[in-house]
């Protein structure tokens, strides 16, 4: 039985949408002694977007940021330093971290692609074992391993929940790439097989839409009162997960990696529907819950909705929920 009974761990993490926190809960359920910290000094739109043309530009804040914690933390001895999604995290920063916990293991996990972040691989050397959900991440760096993401527990709380289903065709997320191109593709033809849909439609900020709009041809046609500018809430996005019958992903074309929104039905028991071909060669795939779209040309097709979901074993829906993916982090075969 994994647990991490007697365990301190350090964790650093960025906000996003409340996986952090979800990590972290399910750490502590384990028996460890957690302090957790945000991995971003700060988490407005200017910040984040700094960090990620070039995080020098913030030089000064991270270090403030980090030495505060290193102070805090300084006379503590830790068993791991646990990050996810390295972003603001600067080589000097994990060098005097290293100095201070010595005997500490330290693991990086990304669900983003390593090699799509700038400056990431310079803090490669300062891990002791360092994961990625993308494939062609471990197949092209050094010292990384491939590991998927997880579902949380609320999904795997969906598939035991009496549903509805009376939506047939639904999208939460982000808008981002060619994402609103393709989704009005896919709701065209639904409605045209007289599907029932709900897309929620996200942008971080209103203001990032106005931008998109004047610089972007894709987003000419785009109206307002298409988005939301404010992230659906936990409760919310259950409650409409669990109304649907099938989950609409679009991965982010410069990924491989299968994202969070494909992992978590295979906790809540929902047909998907996915642009990524690369999810037929993982052990869940089955083509009665996953139907694979060409991202040029996707094309739905109606029989798929008609069939009922086909249950994963148990090792499967293990193994991708949040303490099966903890597990191999930290207990790596």
């Amino acid at each position: 039985m994994f647990d991490l009974k007697g365990k301190s761990i350090l964790f650093f993490c960025p906000k996003f949408f409340g996986y952090e926190k979800e990590i972290e809960n399910k750490l502590v359920a384990l028996g460890a002694d957690v302090d957790a910290y945000d991995e971003r000094p700060r988490n407005n739109f200017v910040t984040k977007a700094s960090i990620r043309i070039n995080r020098r530009l913030l030089k000064n804040t991270i270090e403030a940021y980090y030495n505060s914690i290193l102070e805090e933390t300084g006379n503590k001895a830790y068993d791991y330093i646990f990050v996810v999604n390295i972003e603001a995290m600067l080589p000097s920063v994990l060098e005097r971290l290293r100095a201070q916990q010595p005997s500490a293991i330290f693991i990086l996990y990304m669900w983003d692609s390593l090699q799509n972040k700038k400056n990431t691989e310079e803090t490669l050397p300062y891990f002791d074992r360092i994961f990625s959900f993308d494939k062609s991440d471990a197949s092209q760096l050094k010292g990384v391993s491939f590991r998927p993401l997880f579902y949380i527990d609320q999904y795997a709380n969906i598939s035991k929940e009496t549903q509805q289903g009376d939506v047939d065709l639904c999208f939460i997320g982000t808008v981002h790439s060619d994402r609103y191109n393709l989704l009005k593709v896919v709701k065209n033809q639904a409605d045209t097989f007289g599907l029932r849909c709900y897309f929620f439609q996200f942008f971080p900020s209103a203001a990032l839409f106005i931008y998109k709009k004047i610089s972007d041809i894709k987003f000419y046609d785009a109206r307002f009162n298409e988005f939301h500018f404010i992230p659906m809430k936990t409760g919310e996005l259950k409650r409409r997960i669990s109304a649907a019958k099938t989950v609409l992903d679009i991965q982010h074309p410069a990924q491989t990696g299968l994202t969070m929104r494909t992992i978590e039905m295979i906790g809540a028991n929902k047909k998907l529907i996915t642009t990524n071909a690369d999810i037929k060669s993982y052990d869940f795939y089955n083509e009665n819950n996953i139907l694979v779209v060409d991202r040029e040309n996707p094309k739905l097709n109606l029989e798929f909705f008609k069939t009922p979901y086909v249950a994963l074993s148990e090792e499967i829906t293990y193994k991708y929920g949040l303490q099966g993916w903890l597990q191999d982090l930290f207990q790596p075969q």
